[in-house]
């Protein structure tokens, strides 16, 4: 296939999909808004659309989150013989040693964990009992990558460790798969099939999706990549939006900006750590949010004597001082009688820089000799939007 036929091709289904499936759903919307509350988020109009006619099926891809008042979306593409469907969507798990199970079965609402990421969540402080998915798989996942019959794959994530140790994940909307023909041919849905998967896609109910909450998600990715944020506007934006640090934590109250006041003469000042957020068993953490863009590497040293850079070393010297506070009987005596909050050997969270910047062994290293869990922006942001994505 030609640049040009696959660039044919691409309209010619964007527009069938537009015209025959899409824009039903969209009227039947406008007439019955309240089918919104249960309908994939990907619908009406998708935010992307992406086409690949791959190896031995062709599979489509809606991408959510939608704009109900948008009926433009992008539409991308690609014909490549050898490449599967895990490809095509950036699932990269043919490193791993895991069991797969080849089913010619539809794939709805399930999570699929794979390589280390459930060590890799549980260590971060992820409540795995929040997770709003119906059914989880350890160390496996259905492979689909070969289809003997049209199959679609809903509401579903991977979650999975890449050669480097670092988590991935991927969240699947909806996503059809069609075998191709005896002769490599790429079939679609006839008219008639496509008026009925439209119908399909209006009544099939998935966990209710929080839009409002996702713009919401958006635009705190928009403000901490303003020039001039600083910390403090980051903190009053998650206490103004406590939802975001609830979702990706799985925490409940989160107690922003607490004056804790020291209880005896010492030189210096009374502390205002950015959050308190309260455990499963009823006291509370430390979490401290600094800049999302690190000025350096945040450790350094040579391999034998690696150590945090000034930058992290102040960050966590502040967790210290928070520490040293709760350490201290009268003080957190003082704490739950005049603000109802326990607290008794908090753990130390730091939220900080970006994945790229911290290697396994550096996060190891920090918890080991600082005790001290890092989390980086884009996994903080993409475990709330994992759990945004449905809410039961």
């Amino acid at each position: 296939m030609t640049d040009k036929e696959l660039k044919d091709f691409l309209e010619y289904t964007a527009n069938r999909i537009k015209d025959d499936v899409l824009s039903l759903i969209y009227d039947a919307l406008v007439l019955h808004p309240e089918l919104r509350e249960n309908l994939n988020p990907a619908f009406p109009y998708p935010l992307k659309l992406r086409v690949g006619i791959i190896n031995n099926c062709l599979a489509i891809e809606y991408i959510g989150p939608n704009n109900d008042d948008d009926t433009k979306f992008d539409c991308e593409g690609i014909h490549n013989e050898m490449i599967d469907v895990y490809d095509f969507l950036g699932i990269e798990i043919k490193h791993l040693k895991v069991m797969s199970l080849a089913l010619q079965t539809n794939i709805e609402n399930m999570s699929f964990f794979l390589g280390d990421s459930m060590t890799y969540l549980t260590d971060y402080f992820y409540d795995i009992t929040q997770l709003p998915y119906e059914y989880l798989q350890l160390n496996g996942y259905v492979d689909f990558s070969k289809p003997t019959a049209p199959i679609f794959v809903s509401n579903t994530n991977f979650f999975w460790t890449d050669e480097d140790g670092k988590l991935k994940i991927k969240h699947i909307d909806f996503l059809e798969i069609f075998p191709r023909g005896k002769d490599g041919e790429v079939y679609y849905h006839d008219p008639d099939s496509l008026k009925r998967f439209a119908s399909f896609i209006l009544h099939y109910k998935v966990p209710t999706y929080q839009v409002q909450l996702h713009g919401k998600l958006n635009e705190f990715i928009e403000f901490i990549n303003l020039p001039g944020i600083t910390e403090p506007n980051i903190t009053k934006f998650l206490s103004d939006n406590p939802e975001i640090l609830q979702l990706a934590f799985g925490i409940n109250e989160l107690n922003p900006q607490v004056l804790l006041e020291w209880q005896y003469a010492i030189a210096k000042d009374n502390l205002k750590p950015d959050f308190l957020p309260i455990r499963m068993d009823g006291y509370a953490d430390i979490m401290e949010f600094k800049l999302p863009d690190l000025k350096g590497n945040p450790m350094v040293g040579t391999p034998e004597r690696r150590h945090p850079s000034f930058e992290i070393d102040s960050a966590i010297a502040q967790l210290d001082t928070y520490e040293e506070w709760c350490a201290q009987h009268i003080n957190i005596a003082w704490l739950e009688k005049t603000k109802n909050i326990k607290i008794l050997h908090p753990r130390r969270f730091l939220i900080i820089g970006h994945s790229k910047d911290f290697t396994k062994e550096d996060r190891a290293r920090l918890r080991d000799i600082r005790d001290t869990t890092v989390y980086t922006y884009d996994e903080f942001i993409e475990m709330a939007r994992f759990q945004l994505y449905r809410m039961k």
